[in-house]
């Protein structure tokens, strides 16, 4: 399959839309990462994104729409909660689940009686979205593990010649996937967190929410189930910003025939050894994080990241560390 490499353009827009409605993959750009678009009214295209993705097909995909009338197409219930959340956070990095209408596929939602919608934030995303005239599932567009990819070039390294057609737009300014809130039931439960922090949400309902902590608790939800975010070398994860320790442990490695690399915020303090830069606040951490860890895969075989943020963001950001060093902290 040749993969088509999309503007945005009226006439590659219509072209994009055109290939959703045929059953073809497209990806696009959101504010979050890049996601792999499906018509989700036909369930062969979304089993198909499955296969691109190499992803288990017992993984809830999340439904994308460009305008708040379509939730009904999708949600069987909506929730005083949840219209809070529509009328006020919407369009934004947030994913809601509700319980599905009969006409939702189970292959998106794993066979469970509830769906994810989600309406970005990125223009681009709901231009995209609107010129297809259909919801769309889509997942981030990477093969399954691998980091989340915030640019097309990312898109291309996983899934040139595995999909229809790459919509080329911004890099994507978030760079971690969108907060996921369960309102099925009276205990509003984010199950992922993102940019969209428990704090505002609680501002928005006027209630207390609760986050996600025990990994076996049965949830609605994609991507919290399984390995994410990892780059093809291993990797440890410091919470401390310990120099001595960050140093010795780099030492080691160097010492165990290793080329490892520091992905620190302060990069003067380890010299002579291999250093990146993190990110010195938030935003920069969570917009460059993938994009880091790929990078970084092709020059070193092991990577030593530090985080030390302890704002409600960075309880996102951590998440997405963590899961990329497969819990190895050190």
């Amino acid at each position: 399959m040749q993969t088509k490499l999309l503007n945005f353009t009226d006439e590659h827009l219509q072209l994009a839309g055109e290939l959703i409605r045929q059953g073809k993959l497209v990806a696009f750009p959101t504010e979050t990462v890049y996601g792999l678009g499906a018509n989700a009214f036909d369930e062969q295209a979304v089993l198909s994104t499955f296969t691109a993705k190499g992803r288990p097909s017992d993984n809830p995909l999340i439904v994308h729409i460009y305008d708040k009338s379509q939730v009904w197409q999708i949600a069987r219930e909506v929730s005083a909660d949840a219209q809070k959340i529509i009328d006020q956070i919407m369009p934004a990095s947030i994913t809601i689940v509700l319980p599905k209408r009969a006409n939702v596929s189970d292959a998106i939602t794993a066979g469970l009686d509830t769906v994810a919608i989600r309406m970005p934030k990125s223009a681009e995303a709901r231009r995209f979205l609107e010129a297809c005239q259909v919801p769309v599932t889509a997942p981030s567009a990477n093969t399954s593990s691998r980091p989340s990819p915030t640019t097309w070039q990312r898109v291309a390294e996983d899934m040139d010649g595995k999909i229809s057609a790459i919509l080329c737009g911004e890099p994507c300014q978030v760079g971690i996937e969108s907060t996921v809130l369960d309102l099925t039931h009276d205990e509003p439960l984010i199950l992922r967190p993102g940019v969209v922090t428990p704090e505002q949400i609680e501002s928005v309902l006027g209630k207390p929410v609760r986050v996600l902590t025990n990994p076996k608790e049965k949830v609605n939800s994609p991507g919290v189930k399984y390995k994410h975010y990892a780059p093809k070398v291993p990797m440890a994860l410091d919470l401390s910003g310990d120099t001595a320790k960050l140093s010795g442990y780099y030492d080691t490695l160097v010492k165990q025939g290793l080329n490892p690399v520091l992905l620190v915020e302060d990069v003067s303090a380890f010299g002579g050894r291999n250093v990146h830069p993190i990110g010195t606040t938030d935003e920069q951490v969570a917009q460059n994080l993938f994009e880091n860890l790929r990078i970084l895969e092709q020059s070193y075989n092991y990577i030593i990241a530090s985080y030390t943020s302890k704002t409600s963001f960075a309880t996102s950001i951590l998440n997405r560390l963590t899961r990329s060093a497969s819990n190895n902290i050190i």
